[in-house]
């Protein structure tokens, strides 16, 4: 191909003139370092050197001064501008110094010539950020509990309390680890991890009597009980992620014949499990049952304590500050867990945002400021980091098959490509018990990944 085929005509924004001459300039940006007692020096390379063009040129013709007018208002545009280089093409420039315009208004007529050095334009780059929403709330999670913990000590004291008050506190807050151990029962654990809760929770109880004269070291024991639920429950087993707060259960893996495995762990694996956070197994939904704990009508309601006599009220009040303690440890763990959660469509981040957000906004009811303004910060991150997590999944749809159907047949009949297949038959293991890919059940609810 000669250089005539190649050949462009020269424009600046959009405004043609003839191309006499061109300069370019191009190479590296070298820094030069020179050493005593060393004859060779080292050239450091910065990088590239922003490319200069020169351009000599020139309009002429009976329309050359509308055209000057065209070119000058170009050059006096903002910003970079597209340059249409004779030989080197299209490109992105800015005007590295005024251009020259001249005129010649008795030898040649009709005519202007300029000189135009110009600079290569690149974007204008700038660093990003991006926020870690999970380790947002993780960190509300934990600054919740300084609030929470002053609160329950302005209200929880026995001073001058008589030994059978000191009793029913006791009591109660032995009724308060018995509801912690429900839901560690609910809650697959681990052997190890389950024999750690196990002693925690006696070793509580066994100390209980002398945390009783210190409220703060009182509330800081009982939510260790609540921490523990989330940090030694292992989310990569159970839910079939990379993320868990806890690393040692990874025995589970390690596991040298697969058959040993415990009925409890064969539950855990994610093909029984599919990382939906609905399921039993998941800390999210079991300490969320805690969420009204003390409050009449529900299975975790407390004996009514009168409150005629000052002794009865100080009752009443521990009793309350010991509810309210357990409702508000079990619903910000809760939130700390979601963190943990991999959602598989943007209707189940959906559905958890909508439960936390009820379970922290009841909290907020009665709470007092320091506390609301933490539950307040903790429900904010919360927001944000499943808003963020759940932006981009599959918005799901429900479908009901006439009869049987191959989970590959269906993602072809619904997508057009049989890719969906596993999707599908993963995604409706629990709701519809799906035993094989072969045999998608008919008269049964699917959920299917939606097509927009």
């Amino acid at each position: 191909m000669s250089y005539q085929d190649e050949y462009k005509p020269a424009s600046f924004r959009g405004v043609p003139f003839v191309v006499s001459s061109g300069d370019t300039t191009v190479g590296r940006r070298t820094v030069v370092h020179e050493f005593p007692l060393r004859d060779l020096p080292f050239p450091e390379d910065l990088g590239g050197k922003a490319s200069e063009f020169v351009v000599e040129g020139f309009l002429i013709g009976d329309e050359y001064i509308s055209d000057m007018k065209r070119l000058i208002a170009a050059l006096k545009t903002a910003g970079p501008g597209t340059l249409v280089h004779p030989s080197l093409g299209t490109m992105q420039v800015a005007l590295a110094q005024p251009g020259r315009l001249r005129e010649q208004f008795i030898e040649r007529r009709g005519m202007v010539s300029f000189s135009l050095a110009f600079v290569e334009a690149g974007d204008a780059a700038q660093p990003s950020t991006d926020i870690d929403t999970q380790q947002a709330v993780d960190d509300a999670a934990d600054a919740a509990y300084g609030s929470m913990g002053d609160d329950f000590a302005s209200m929880f004291s026995i001073d001058g309390a008589p030994a059978w008050s000191m009793q029913s506190i006791i009591d109660e807050i032995g009724y308060v680890t018995d509801a912690v151990g429900s839901v560690q029962s609910a809650i697959h654990f681990d052997l190890s991890a389950l024999s750690q809760l196990i002693s925690a929770g006696a070793i509580f109880k066994a100390n209980v009597t002398g945390l009783l004269a210190t409220p703060n070291a009182l509330f800081t024991e009982l939510s260790v009980q609540f921490r523990a639920l989330v940090n030694l429950f292992d989310f990569s087993v159970a839910q079939g992620s990379s993320i868990s707060p806890s690393s040692s259960l990874r025995s589970i893996s390690n596991t040298a014949n697969s058959n040993q495995l415990s009925s409890v762990q064969r539950s855990l694996t994610p093909a029984n499990n599919f990382g939906n956070p609905s399921l039993p197994s998941s800390p999210m939904r079991n300490l969320l049952t805690l969420a009204q704990y003390g409050q009449p009508g529900t299975p975790y309601a407390r004996p009514v304590i009168p409150t005629n006599t000052p002794v009865r009220r100080q009752q009443a009040a521990n009793q309350a500050a010991l509810c309210s303690a357990v409702a508000r440890c079990a619903v910000v763990e809760a939130v700390r867990s979601s963190i943990y959660l991999p959602f598989t469509s943007a209707d189940e981040s959906t559905t958890v945002r909508a439960d936390l957000y009820d379970a922290l906004d009841q909290l907020m009811l009665d709470a007092s400021d320091p506390v609301y303004a933490a539950l307040h910060d903790l429900r904010s991150a919360m927001v944000q980091d499943i808003t963020a997590r759940g932006a981009d999944l599959a918005q799901l749809s429900k479908l009901t098959l006439s009869a049987s159907a191959p989970a590959q047949v269906l993602s072809y009949r619904l997508y057009g490509a049989g890719g969906y297949a596993a999707e599908l038959t993963s995604r409706n293991q629990a709701p519809a018990t799906v035993m094989h890919p072969l045999f998608l059940p008919g008269g049964v609810e699917l959920e299917v990944r939606r097509v927009i």
